[in-house]
């Protein structure tokens, strides 16, 4: 049947182009897209080299070890032409789609009699499905950012909701790949291992191209009004070691919920809990809320009492008469309310356990000037700028981190106080005396954040440089082992390998770190310097690694010289590796892959010890006893170690230190690789290096606790209301 008169329904139907506000706007899209997705088929390419080096040593067939090694070579001619053209084919997708064309090339289905069978050569058929896999790779990890852009694009170009193929399309990208991919000079093998890694590095590159071009079309006004929703990028995963550890944030007062609200639904609780008075009872005069603000301004705070006592002390003082009769006014409803409110407010505070007790009791005295701000109105529960509200959660910031043994000179505790006794001085609560208290504090507070800080990145850069040099060492005694497995090498090689090379490979993966070009070249150049002195390749690319001779001198000139080796020493080492050199080309030539004598495998055992792997906590259970007692409360291990593996830095939790005392200690670094906690306290001076095991013992025992750090006044708000909703429930009962 012929295909001529078939017409596809689903193929994009021309429209008319987009402004010209449009087309900048997409154009700057599809330049940031075209950059991000060319790098990252750049990093595959220039991350196959290796693989391919390493696939070349580890093959056991002479003819495959052949191939990997003319792909390699291959690959090195052709990569960047290829990167050029996916680049080409990508931004040729984004022209399509201006013009509302096809952006995926679909071939024309071929007729076949009934007793035809179509066969599909098996390397094409791998092919399709490393092309599917990255279609679906690309779309899969961005779903809801990838719907986000396909409606700003239909938005921008008018385009129907059933129009959904965009050119960051998963189908599109694998398109574009196939166009590079199918054309490269390499074998079955080394191109599927190269889809393996284009699909890793493009699925990550695709997905920040979606988010940045949402992020863009959002910026210039395209459909405002959808929520930019971001995914977590593989960039994101861990924070790099060199990292220093961020600075805390500092206590937002804005609260998270409507305090005003929640202050108005707690004085309507108040007053349906209150018994109303008998009318016999109600003949006194009424004292009402300015009344009240008046003479408690004459008044002292009551002293140090709980929340029942503290309310019923300042009931007698304003019901009392002239001459102190009791009972002689009657206090008005907002007037009982905010008396109420007040004191059950500070009895959170004096049960808070993120507050240490001595900064409990600093704050007490605020009751007097939170009351009579409660009673000129609702603006200490509606202003989040309010300068008392500000003041308490200054105050609760600086204390919660607060130890005696931290602040041994009382100094902090001290300026709270202050703080809090130069805000009751303000007896009419002068809002701009009440501010310059408040500046005053988070002044001495910056102070002190600003000498702990600097304290704290000295410890975390410690451990981090700690964890590179030991992971430097694992991963260099590695390489070097691996490349020794099979080949033999003479002795002086051997030694070269395992001495200076070494601390050169350590060198560079502490400095530079796994991902750079730097360790790349360095581990060439120990795979270079073994294959080199392979005698089976020898025999067989002898012109090749002669050629290549001169480049490896130069090059291990360079690492040599890196470790502090001195120049006579250098030259002396490479006319030693000339002379061997020497000795494997003449015997080779006289026997192919034959060895000279003084050739030797490098025993394992005679190699440097690497530092030892970190225990897994994940393996290592805690004693029965700390099961067992753990057991009471419901708390299993992989529940205590998940707490710990995702307890974030800068994390305040008070522990036990090796005395057995509390300590309220900050999380300023933890590890996987390691498995390691470091601790601080509110100096920045460390006070626990503790393994993922023990912190988490510690925590099925009770011996660490987290330390709430939201704002207090918004916490206790919340827990006046939870407390008067019990209570209520537990009456209609």
């Amino acid at each position: 049947m012929s295909n001529s008169n078939i017409v596809d329904l689903n193929a994009r139907r021309p429209q008319a182009e987009g402004s010209e506000a449009a087309l900048r706007v997409f154009g700057g899209l599809r330049d940031l897209a075209a950059t991000q997705l060319k790098a990252a088929i750049t990093r595959a390419f220039t991350e196959i080299d290796d693989v391919l080096f390493e696939m070349s040593e580890k093959a056991s067939d002479g003819n495959l070890k052949q191939q990997y090694f003319d792909d390699l070579r291959s690959l090195r001619r052709t990569r960047d032409g290829a990167a050029e053209r996916f680049d080409a084919a990508l931004r040729g997708a984004f022209t399509l789609y201006v013009h509302g064309r096809p952006l995926v090339r679909t071939s024309a289905p071929t007729d076949l009699s009934e007793d035809q069978l179509s066969l599909v050569d098996e390397g094409e058929l791998e092919l399709s499905l490393a092309l599917s896999r990255i279609a679906a790779r690309c779309d899969e990890d961005v779903a809801r950012p990838r719907l986000e852009l396909t409606k700003r694009l239909q938005h921008l170009f008018r385009r129907a909701e059933t129009d959904n193929l965009t050119p960051l399309s998963g189908v599109v990208i694998a398109d574009a790949v196939k166009t590079v991919v199918t054309t490269l000079p390499i074998g079955v093998e080394s191109r599927l291992v190269l889809l393996k890694r284009i699909e890793r590095h493009l699925s990550d590159g695709n997905n920040d191209a979606i988010q940045d071009g949402n992020k863009l079309l959002f910026e210039s006004g395209v459909l405002p009004e959808l929520k930019l929703t971001y995914s977590r990028r593989a960039g994101e995963a861990a924070r790099p070691a060199s990292e220093a550890p961020a600075a805390p944030a500092p206590v937002a007062n804005t609260p998270q919920i409507d305090l005003g609200a929640l202050a108005s639904e707690i004085t309507r609780l108040l007053t349906a809990t209150r018994p109303r008075q008998a009318a016999s009872d109600s003949q006194a005069p009424e004292l009402d809320a300015a009344s009240a603000d008046k003479r408690l301004s004459q008044l002292r705070d009551p002293g140090t009492l709980d929340s029942n006592q503290f309310a019923q002390a300042v009931r007698n003082l304003l019901s009392a008469g002239p001459n102190g009769q009791p009972g002689a006014t009657a206090l008005a409803e907002p007037v009982e309310n905010a008396i109420d409110l007040v004191s059950l407010m500070f009895d959170f505070v004096a049960r808070d356990e993120s507050l240490p007790k001595e900064v409990q009791q600093a704050l007490t005295p605020l009751r007097m000037p939170l009351l009579r701000s409660a009673l000129r109105g609702a603006q200490l529960f509606d202003g989040s700028e309010h300068p008392l509200r500000s003041l308490m959660e200054s105050a609760a910031e600086i204390g919660r981190s607060w130890t005696p043994d931290s602040d041994r000179d009382g100094r902090v505790l001290g300026q709270i106080k202050s703080a809090v006794a130069n805000a009751v001085a303000e007896s009419e609560l002068d809002p701009e005396g009440m501010e310059r208290v408040q500046q005053d504090l988070r002044a001495f507070i910056a102070n002190e954040q600003k000498r702990s800080l600097l304290l704290e990145k000295r410890s975390a850069e410690a451990a981090q440089a700690q964890e590179r040099r030991l992971a430097a060492q694992r991963t260099s005694q590695q390489t070097i082992a691996e490349v020794l497995e099979r080949t033999p090498v003479p002795p002086v090689v051997g030694t070269l390998l395992n001495g200076p090379l070494r601390r050169h490979l350590e060198l560079i993966h502490t400095r530079r770190g796994e991902d750079s070009k730097d360790w790349k070249s360095a581990k060439k150049l120990v795979r270079d310097i073994v294959w080199s002195f392979d005698p089976e390749t020898i025999s067989v690319e002898r012109a090749h690694w002669q050629a290549m001779l001169p480049n490896i001198v130069t090059a291990l000139r360079g690492a040599l010289a890196s470790v502090g080796m001195h120049d006579n020493d250098i030259d002396g080492v490479v006319v030693e590796f000339r002379n061997r050199y020497r000795d494997l080309v003449a015997t080779t030539q006289q026997a192919p892959g034959a060895a000279p004598d003084s050739f030797t495998r490098i025993d394992p055992e005679a190699m440097p010890d690497a530092p030892a792997a970190q225990v897994d906590a994940e393996a290592e259970l805690p004693a029965a006893e700390i099961i067992e007692h753990a057991a009471k409360t419901g708390v299993t291990y992989s529940d205590a170690l998940a707490m710990v593996r995702n307890l974030a830095v800068g994390s305040w939790v008070e522990l036990l230190d090796g005395k057995g005392e509390a300590q309220r200690a900050k999380l300023i670094w933890n590890s996987a690789i390691s498995q390691r906690c470091l601790f601080v306290n509110r100096n920045g001076q460390m006070i626990a290096d503790r393994s993922f095991q023990n912190v988490a013992s510690d925590w099925m025992l009770g011996h660490i606790k987290p330390i709430e750090d939201g704002a207090l006044f918004e916490r206790a708000l919340v827990a006046v209301k939870r407390k008067l909703v019990a209570a209520q429930s537990s009456r209609a009962a």
